[in-house]
């Protein structure tokens, strides 16, 4: 599914070798590349000039047998003897998987101009490829972003929105059934099966205007401790139901895309404590190859109803990390990422402009074919349907508290966003 604007090539050309260049031994700080005792890499070792502006996705058709990277400000071709520390990248690489020790593919976005990055594999000419794609890193570049109002917070309290403790059934009874009772025009649901208890319902909400061009597949609550991922895309969907027009990208959703939405996947662990697994003990985003859960299969059973029609598909979570500010996981391959890629970049500026964040890096795409993936959501529809899908994932802990009113805000802000950008991309047009 590669396309004209994704470039890629093998690196491995005289030119590219880094001759009298080696990797040493990562200290607890610094990795170092030094002109001397260059016998010990040969030609283990290749330089990639990088600029800022582009995703750089490193791969590997074998597992090497050592890797080390690091980036120098210059070209470490021209340092001499004992010169050129240079910063390691290890903390910012970042795998296609989230298992690095089975797959070595990694890519890495520039912090800025003139740099350059130098792999070490342990070994001679292996099997590497880079994969060029440009990005707007740095510039905002949408004229149509959606503000979510200020919010309330989701503690339960007389004055809150929601109350994070609610079980999978009180969503659907307090936000859900009454916005389709306000909207029975637009908003229907169906029954997809029970979760593999056997004891909860799973339903889906369709939001469907008279006259849709496209189709969007949503889902959230996959992991139910996450809970102000799956209310917060509750909240959005409720500012999309009530849609006055003011609202350009807004408007164009709520009158021209048709959203299949899977509010909360986890239901039994949603409620019984609000479980990051099933209540049998199961991770259902690594569950999709095997599909063992019934939650799983009823989620690819109601995608198989709309496959022929679905321009992509879009998984909703938290993270409770506070070492990346942005994660976000979709296949570079395909058109879509050229819009996401732009919706990240926009979140960022956004949050700079905040203050919350002033790192490029911290635009943490996972990107790839999503080799040996089968068993996360958004693989298994890419590997298997060839339907562009993404995860979102909101960091609630990085800027503010849990269940507060800034996490509901910044959830149905950001993920809002990335449903009206990828309805303006239009991927899909039903006929």
């Amino acid at each position: 599914m590669t396309n004209s604007l994704f470039n890629e090539k093998n690196i491995f050309t005289p030119e590219l070798y880094v001759k009298g260049i080696y990797v040493a031994a990562k200290t607890d700080t610094d990795v170092f590349i030094k002109r001397e005792d260059a016998e010990q890499c040969s030609k283990s070792s290749a330089i990639i000039p990088l600029q800022r502006g582009n995703v750089y996705v490193i791969r590997f058709d074998s597992k090497p047998q050592a890797l080390r990277a690091a980036v120098c400000g210059k070209d470490p071709r021209e340092l001499k003897a004992g010169e050129g520390m240079c910063t390691p990248i290890n903390d910012r690489i970042h795998y296609f998987e989230d298992e690095p020790a089975d797959d070595y593919n990694f890519m890495y976005i520039p912090n800025k101009e003139g740099e350059f990055l130098v792999v070490y594999t342990g070994e001679g000419e292996p099997e590497l490829t880079v994969a060029v794609r440009p990005i707007l890193l740095g510039y905002d570049t949408d004229d149509l972003w959606w503000y979510a109002p200020e919010q309330k917070d989701i503690l339960g309290n007389e004055d809150s929105w929601a109350d994070w403790r609610w079980t999978s059934d009180e969503v659907f009874e307090h936000i859900y059934e009454p916005l389709r009772a306000k909207y029975p025009e637009y908003i229907t649901r169906r029954h997809i099966g029970k979760d593999q208890s056997g004891k909860y319902d799973m339903w889906a909400y369709i939001f469907e205007p008279k006259n849709y061009e496209q189709v969007l597949f949503l889902t959230s609550g996959i992991h139910s401790e996450e809970t102000d991922g799956y209310l917060g895309l509750a909240r959005f969907l409720t500012y999309l139901a009530e849609s006055d027009g003011s609202h350009a990208g807004l408007d164009y959703l709520r009158n021209k895309v048709k959203l299949v939405v899977v509010p909360l996947v986890n239901v039994g662990g949603a409620s019984n404590g609000h479980l990051r697994e099933t209540l049998g003990g199961v991770n259902l985003n690594r569950d999709f190859d095997d599909r063992s859960q019934a939650e799983t299969v009823n989620v690819l059973w109601l995608l198989n109803q709309y496959k022929d029609q679905v321009a992509a598909v879009m998984d909703f979570h938290t993270s409770k990390s506070k070492e990346l500010d942005l994660y976000y996981v979709f296949p570079i391959e395909h058109e879509a990422a050229s819009c996401w890629l732009k919706t990240t970049n926009h979140i960022y500026e956004y949050l700079k402009c905040r203050g919350l964040t002033n790192e490029p890096t911290a635009l943490t795409h996972v990107v790839g074919k999503y080799r040996k993936a089968d068993r996360f959501l958004q693989g298994h529809i890419y590997n298997h349907y060839g339907i562009p899908a993404i995860i979102c994932e909101h960091h609630h802990f990085r800027w503010y508290e849990h269940h507060s009113a800034m996490s509901l805000q910044f959830a149905a802000d950001f993920y809002g966003n990335f449903i009206i950008q990828t309805a303006l991309a239009k991927l899909k047009i039903v006929k």
